[in-house]
């Protein structure tokens, strides 16, 4: 199994809304929005020759609209070999890597049932999913208005059972605390935007959220799960059973400066793998 197959499929996903653009070209995927929220502008799916790479990484980088920032995922299997420390080089600035993760899915026990967890079924549980996510990466409320409309337009109210991208919203006496999403490909569960509301971290609620979502995907029939763990996040992911198998390299670059290098940018960290 290609671990990059899961998360480029779950970002070309996202290609699939009206708000997004979706560019397909040799060996390159890229989508892009009128929006700071991440990962809505990212170029995936590397497979260049070495030859010319340098002209084709600007041409792509000059590719991108509305003058955002724009990151770079590259996974294991990118060519050519050492294609992350290549862009580097020719000025595009590194990110945290993500490790990527993969496990067996297995049922889950009752005892791990016992919060109070839901899918997501309706647009106003949609809307406690976002108030959480964005509170938890700190996003403005522009920011998290453009995310909620996108993932608005990627939900089917009426059969989100059906629908590749799924989510789960943990509450805390009634209110949203915790959530995580799961997207179906190729029958690979993909775990990504595992968020904990600040004012209730330290409680497991998080993690209650990733049992759950994968509970709902091996209850649909998936038996293999990957996730990209953030730094620091990897001893939670293996207590429950995730394995590593190699990094997906981040990195990120603005506009071209007056010297034709690609100038580097400020690498706060908005949003997670």
């Amino acid at each position: 199994m290609r671990v990059e197959a899961n998360p480029y499929a779950y970002l070309a996903h996202h290609g699939t809304s009206p708000l997004v653009r979706l560019e397909v070209g040799t060996g390159w995927t890229a989508i892009s929005a009128d929006t700071d929220a991440r990962p809505l502008n990212t170029v995936f799916a590397h497979s260049f020759t070495v030859r010319g790479l340098p002209g084709r990484v600007r041409a792509i980088c000059g590719r991108a609209p509305h003058s955002r920032a724009q990151d770079w995922w590259v996974g294991p299997d990118a060519q050519p070999s050492g294609l992350a420390a290549r862009l580097e080089a020719l000025g595009l600035e590194p990110l945290p890597p993500v490790r990527m993760m993969t496990a067996r899915l297995a049922a889950v026990t009752p005892a791990e049932r016992r919060v109070d967890v839901r899918p997501v079924t309706t647009r106003a549980e949609l809307a406690d999913f976002m108030g959480v996510y964005a509170s938890a990466y700190g996003w403005t409320a522009v920011t998290s208005d453009f995310g909620h409309r996108v993932l608005a337009s990627l939900f089917s109210a009426s059969s989100p059972d059906d629908a590749p991208l799924g989510h789960v919203v943990v509450r805390a006496d009634g209110t949203p605390v915790a959530v995580a999403s799961v997207f179906r490909h190729e029958g690979v569960a993909g775990l990504y935007n595992v968020a904990t509301d600040p004012r209730a971290r330290g409680r497991g609620f998080a993690t209650a959220a990733v049992r759950a979502a994968l509970s709902r995907a091996y209850d649909d029939g998936l038996r293999t799960a990957v996730l990209g763990a953030e730094p620091g996040a990897e001893g939670i992911y293996r207590r429950i059973g995730f394995t590593n198998t190699g990094l997906l390299h981040r990195l990120r670059y603005t506009a071209p400066a007056a010297d034709g290098r690609i100038r580097p940018q400020d690498a706060r960290r908005t949003h997670p793998a």
